[in-house]
């Protein structure tokens, strides 16, 4: 936690905690925070036919009391969170009338349970909340289910840059329905800036928070990237973009 700063066209990102330099108001929160405890603690993940990898990350689990509550008070609409598909009634008890729906990520490729002694999880919860008001939202009577493949090594041909890492289509969808363009979202657990990312695609506002100073370091740089009309493996290996030679000109 180093407490630097990054800002681009359309987007900033703070190395910290988001407890330390939390906004005034934003418009939409849309995050994956850490899930619990014994969620992490028992990761485990899929290395090659008949070999599994034990993996523990390098973040602690949250209490949904001691986070949805205050991200509600900044925001001025929407909070929608990953959660742990048992998570989703703490986060319900967590923010009383402010609880509006429990989402679903159907995974389409899910890990089977290595153990073989009970059913695997089929993807993962989205814990839906709105502050007091009106709502509104651009997905009409579309249910909040949501299907598609997570990312295993890679994500559309780039590298995966974050242990939990959210799939840039599923973000673009959140995005997109929860938020308007101009508005700012916010990602208080923002990674490696996958939610930046689909912000920018869409027209919105970009704030995040990073604790580590490596994965903030990261989101910056694919934002900036971003920026550019470019990926971030792209702008690593030295490629140039029409925005780039449209300001050489």
């Amino acid at each position: 936690m180093n407490g630097k700063v990054y800002t681009g066209d359309g987007w900033e990102v703070r190395c910290g905690r988001w407890q330390d330099s939390p906004p005034e108001v934003v418009d939409v929160v849309n995050s994956d925070p850490p899930f619990d405890d014994r969620t992490s603690l028992g990761a485990r993940s899929f290395v090659s036919p008949g070999k599994v990898r034990r993996t523990v990350t390098s973040f602690m689990g949250i209490d949904p009391t001691d986070v949805a509550p205050p991200l509600l008070e900044a925001t001025q609409r929407w909070v929608v969170l990953f959660c742990a598909v048992e998570q989703l009634g703490r986060y319900q008890d967590a923010v009383g009338n402010a609880w509006i729906r429990a989402g679903a990520w159907l995974k389409t490729n899910p890990p089977p349970q290595f153990t073989g002694d009970r059913p695997g999880t089929w993807g993962e919860g989205i814990a839906i909340m709105h502050r007091a008001g009106r709502k509104r939202w651009n997905g009409g009577g579309h249910p909040a289910r949501w299907v598609g493949p997570s990312e295993h090594g890679t994500n559309h041909g780039e590298p995966r840059y974050h242990e939990t890492q959210k799939p840039l289509w599923l973000m673009l969808e959140l995005v997109r329905l929860f938020s308007d363009p101009g508005e700012i979202v916010w990602d208080p657990y923002c990674g490696s800036g996958t939610t930046g990312v689909a912000c920018l695609r869409l027209g919105r506002r970009f704030l995040g928070h990073e604790m580590q100073p490596h994965y903030a370091e990261i989101a910056a740089e694919r934002l900036e990237a971003e920026t550019r009309g470019l990926t971030l493996q792209d702008a690593r290996r030295g490629q140039t973009s029409i925005l780039d030679r449209l300001e050489d000109e």
